[in-house]
């Protein structure tokens, strides 16, 4: 046995533990949320985090609350593309000169 203070090598005498290797998921063909195939197709919160502003969790946290439109079949949240599309509307922020325009007529 190796003692680290006489300039002996530890890495030899200690034995890790192999890492456990997490089971990835096969990642899913899917559609883009303005396509026809899309507007129906049901989005888990990872997949509509990459078409909006915000992470997974923050959508997750949002549906909850009941801010946005979301699906709850099967008691988990899930958006279709029309939800995206909607989401993505409440966010957008209009020109000045358009909002005047309507202040104004």
């Amino acid at each position: 046995m190796s003692d680290i203070t006489l300039g002996g090598d530890m890495a030899s005498t200690t034995k890790e533990a192999p890492a456990k290797a997490k089971k990835a998921t096969p990642a899913r063909d899917v559609p883009y949320p303005g396509s026809p195939d899309g507007e129906w197709f049901h989005y888990t919160p990872e997949e509509a985090a990459r078409f909006l502003p915000w992470s997974a969790l923050q959508l997750k946290r949002r549906a909850y609350a009941r801010q946005i439109p979301h699906n709850e079949g099967g008691a988990r949240v899930t958006f279709t593309g029309r939800d995206i599309r909607e989401i993505s509307e409440m966010t957008a922020v209009r020109p000045l000169a358009e909002t005047a325009q309507r202040r104004s007529g």
